[in-house]
């Protein structure tokens, strides 16, 4: 009985449960039982200390990859969310929806050979903060460039000071200092089809966890994972691959925007008025900036795309809040909506 127990501490030890995580379950009398890897038509799959569980994921639970399962008197419960990546979805486009929970890193990757995505990029930091989790950029495929320090170094300056690391799966460069980073962490990896998130989850892991794909002559990525699945690191840690996109909306906040662009918002803030269009209002620290060059305009670009997003999604709420109710979808459209949504990278 003894050995069991041990088991199961090992299994859910390596899933990330920590002492916090022992403390909620035992304040509600609950049973730590497993943690999501996978989520399917309205069926949750659980990594358990008893192998695979297959869980009927309700509108009551709601459960997303990463979440934590655990069981008491009244059947199974999501425990308390740390973190909660989340982007806009739904048929109007300003639903939050939800894409994994409990992550401490993101790891925006990047094709060091690719045509740098400053949009993506950025979206993708917004998205990261505005969780509660830290975010790292790796360019991978560093073995297809020439000097991939140089395009660390212009990655951080063009994404505000973010830190940038480079890595190949080709060569093994850069793959043990990220596993020693991650250990302990629970990581989702985010980034266009074809910047290696499968490769790198099977080299993080020493073996072949996820199916990958040859990218095309073109160099536009062949779209290998479908569902977002979680896999633990025997080294330590947790990874979470997700789907390729080549587009992103976040669902942010304020707070999120404010930290991924801290310095353009430094500049706006130093504007003689709290209202100035930027354009040719007398002690305009924007114009100014520009003018020197140390503000970037690609980066004010993409700074304006995330506020313009965020007001879009204000406006629709707020034409949802008076508009007629909309009707109730039913279970098998909410299910067939999670499936299409599943997929970021969908024509």
């Amino acid at each position: 009985m003894a050995r069991a127990g041990r088991v199961a501490e090992t299994v859910l030890d390596a899933l990330g449960f920590d002492r916090a995580r022992a403390e909620e379950c035992a304040t509600a009398s609950l049973v730590p039982w497993g943690r999501v890897a996978r989520v399917d038509r309205g069926v949750a799959t659980l990594l358990t200390a008893d192998g695979d569980r297959r869980v009927d994921n309700s509108t009551a639970l709601s459960l997303v990859v990463g979440d934590w399962v655990a069981t008491g008197s009244h059947g199974a419960v999501r425990l308390t969310r740390r973190t909660e990546l989340a982007r806009r979805g739904g048929a109007r486009k300003d639903e939050r929806q939800p894409v994994v929970a409990n992550v401490d890193l993101v790891i925006i990757l990047h094709s060091a050979a690719a045509q740098f995505r400053l949009q993506l990029l950025s979206t993708f930091l917004v998205m990261a903060y505005d969780a509660g989790a830290e975010a790292l950029v790796v360019l991978s495929k560093s073995d297809l460039i020439n000097d991939p320090h140089s395009a660390c170094a212009e990655a951080t300056r063009r994404l505000g000071g973010i830190e940038a690391v480079a890595l190949s799966t080709s060569s093994g460069d850069g793959i043990d200092a990220l596993r020693a980073r991650i250990a302990g962490m629970t990581i989702v990896l985010l980034g266009e089809s074809g910047a290696g998130k499968s490769t790198l989850t099977n080299q993080l892991c020493g073996s072949a966890v996820l199916d990958i794909a040859e990218v095309s002559r073109g160099g536009q990525g062949k779209h290998t994972t479908t569902h977002r699945q979680l896999v633990i690191v025997p080294t330590g840690g947790v990874v979470i691959d997700t789907p390729g996109v080549r587009d992103a909306a976040s669902f942010s906040g304020s707070a999120g925007i404010e930290r991924a662009f801290h310095d353009v918002v430094a500049v706006l803030h130093r504007c003689r008025f709290a209202d100035c269009s930027h354009g040719d209002s007398p002690g305009c620290a924007v114009r100014s900036a520009l003018r020197d060059g140390t503000l970037d305009p690609d980066r004010l670009a993409a700074y304006q795309f995330e506020i313009d997003q965020r007001a879009a999604v204000e406006r629709g709420l707020e034409a949802r809040a008076r508009g007629p109710a909309k009707p109730t979808r039913t279970k098998r459209q909410r299910a067939e909506e999670r499936e299409l949504d599943d997929d970021w990278d969908r024509p």
